[in-house]
């Protein structure tokens, strides 16, 4: 089974996503997500959102996450997580008003006897207070300051490298989270557009399942009239 060490690790990516923006505020601007968001659907391999005009194909016989069970990763991983902010606890309960989880699938079942559990996130985030954030680049700033305060060990690649999906541009940072004698590798691919922030996130061991997970971002479509196709 996993051991509590890549458990822990899951529950981390997905937490840092959800309170980047409201950590660098400093405020209590809640912005909620608009009356016609679209978490999107899903139907044999196939992920459809109207909001972002996307598409994502991905393996079906991969573990798919639900918004309840992301949730409870969140609200477990809050309870014990450490950085510089006494208020941190709040930030995380606040930070679930803006954030969208609209697609996580791992390889395996979650606890299953495996060395790894490679895994794919797409995140939206509202970003419609933040004027200073216009592309992915300047969002990626912003979280690599945030993992840098947390208490995880992760070393990062010194560029933030740029990389057009279906039209699009996204920045995309590489970094490595070390502990207990362990190298997760992880990629955060993100852009803005229509308000938010939309990034995709995979986490990998091997080159193999880094392999795996790109061919989940190479089968990305995203309208060529959508403004995330045509905004950079």
């Amino acid at each position: 089974m996993h051991t509590p060490t890549v458990l822990k690790a899951m529950k981390h990516i997905i937490y840092l996503f959800t309170i980047t923006l409201l950590v660098l505020s400093c405020s209590e601007t809640k912005e909620k997500l608009p009356e016609n968001f679209d978490y999107g659907n899903i139907e044999n391999g196939l992920y459809k959102n109207a909001y972002f005009d996307m598409e994502i194909s991905f393996n079906p016989n991969w573990t798919v996450q639900n918004k309840e069970q992301i949730n409870t990763l969140i609200e477990q991983h809050g309870t014990t997580a450490s950085v510089e902010n006494e208020d941190f606890k709040a930030i995380i309960k606040a930070s679930q008003i803006n954030t969208a989880y609209l697609l996580t699938v791992f390889k395996y079942d979650i606890g299953s006897s495996v060395a790894f559990n490679p895994s794919f996130m797409a995140i939206a985030e509202n970003t419609k207070n933040f004027n200073a954030i216009h592309t992915g680049k300047d969002y990626l700033f912003h979280a690599k300051k945030l993992m840098q305060k947390t208490e995880m060990q992760y070393s990062f690649n010194s560029k933030i490298a740029e990389r057009t999906i279906s039209n699009a541009v996204f920045h995309v940072m590489e970094t490595q989270l070390h502990f207990d004698g362990k190298t997760i590798l992880q990629e955060y691919i993100s852009t803005v557009s229509k308000g938010f922030s939309l990034s995709f996130v995979i986490t990998y061991a091997t080159e193999d399942e880094k392999e795996a997970l790109y061919a989940i971002i190479n089968s990305i479509k995203i309208q060529k009239n959508n403004s995330l196709a045509l905004q950079l």
